[in-house]
């Protein structure tokens, strides 16, 4: 496997798509059912979603859903771009980098005075039903961090504005609770769900922004709610997904979440309880949730579905936390398992009973391209340390 030749195929067909993409959410967008009564209803909303994100046939060309931008896979693509321009040189991908965020730029929310970002889709889920381009915690920070990429690749201090605007956002709407010593963050305005990854991508950005700024306040923000979802830890080193009661699992990208957001808070703001807290988390995760030969299990207790978001966000993780050669083998076991050789993409899922080959944009290709850009990029920097 010539990892450098299938990272570019796999570049390739993405520019080809011209960075568009279906979602395993996104089948609200369907010109159809917005058209017609079933979209009023929420239980509808909510069956007609999951068809689609279950389903291994692609029903979206027949009910018009349209490939879309969204911009959380946009952002990983650049910070995929950054990794890749700081790889080779090539000032290209740099270029394309910034194409892209113009894009998400385009997607702001327009009733804010500060910039933030959400999915290009109707969203319903169990808890709550939020209208596209609604901005969120999830999609927001990942936006942060790719514009925080691009400022480190080239000095523009915009990328800094903006990602201030998104921490301004946090600080204005998404806090449920704030103590003296602990914080916790929400995933949407005016939702009070407490998920703990979601928490930890607020602390990991405003980690990164007192790097920046020096500025007390991201460093309170980013302290606090660490402690907070590191006290929910339990003794085994797992995190339950949430608070909620139907959020009572744990599973295993999520899991990594946690541990890479707690890395960066402790990269830039270094405290033994981050570390603690990491090390067994870090055990737990080795051991609950990957197999021998590597195949990624979805939950602590459940090796299906075999999903190529536990590859990425595992590729992501190994790195992050210095174990190339674990990071290669899921690398490898991705590609035996979930690649399509002739048209060069990722596969969304493997069941017991068949493989949902599926191609989406955020869930699968960009995840996927920013994972295998970080490993190269690592493994760059190793061989020329060495």
């Amino acid at each position: 496997m010539d990892l450098t030749e299938l990272l570019y195929r796999h570049y390739g067909a993405l520019k080809e798509n011209d960075f568009k993409g279906h979602d395993p959410y996104d089948g609200l967008n369907s010109r159809i059912f917005r058209n017609s009564p079933c979209s009023r209803s929420r239980a509808l909303r909510l069956a007609w979603i999951q068809l689609f994100k279950r389903s291994p046939v692609n029903f979206r060309p027949l009910v018009l859903v349209p490939a879309g931008l969204n911009p959380k896979g946009l952002a990983l693509l650049i910070r995929g771009l950054v990794n890749l321009g700081a790889l080779t040189g090539r000032e290209e991908f740099l270029q394309v980098a910034h194409s892209l965020a113009d894009r998400i730029i385009a997607q702001k929310a327009r009733d804010r005075s500060y910039f933030c970002v959400g999915y290009d889709f109707f969203w319903e889920a169990r808890a709550f039903s939020v209208p596209a381009f609604t901005p969120n915690m999830v999609v927001s920070t990942c936006v942060g961090q790719a514009f925080l990429d691009l400022y480190g690749a080239d000095g523009n201090a915009k990328w800094l504005d903006y990602a201030r605007q998104i921490g301004e956002f946090i600080e204005k709407e998404l806090v449920l609770s704030a103590s003296e010593g602990e914080m916790a963050l929400g995933y949407v305005p005016g939702e009070s769900g407490r998920i703990h990854n979601v928490n930890l991508m607020g602390a990991a950005l405003f980690a990164r922004l007192f790097s920046y700024t020096g500025e007390d306040r991201h460093k309170d923000h980013a302290v606090k709610a660490a402690r907070y979802t590191v006290r929910w830890q339990r003794e085994d080193g797992s995190w339950l997904y949430g608070e909620n009661p139907h959020h009572r699992w744990v599973d295993n990208f999520h899991t990594g979440f946690n541990l890479v957001a707690l890395h960066a808070v402790d990269r830039h703001l270094p405290d033994e309880l981050w570390r603690r807290s990491i090390e067994s988390g870090l055990d737990y995760h080795i051991r609950h949730h990957f197999t021998e030969d590597m195949t990624p299990k979805y939950y602590t207790s459940r090796l299906y579905p075999i999903d190529i978001h536990n590859f990425a966000q595992g590729i992501e993780t190994f790195v992050t936390f210095e174990q190339p050669d674990r990071a290669l083998r899921l690398i490898k076991k991705c590609v035996d398992t979930m690649w399509d050789d002739g048209k060069n993409y990722f596969y969304y899922q493997k069941t017991r009973w068949y493989t949902n080959k599926i191609d989406y944009m955020r869930w699968s290709q960009a995840w996927m391209f920013f994972a295998l850009t970080r490993y190269q990029l690592d493994r760059h920097r190793r061989e020329n340390v060495a």
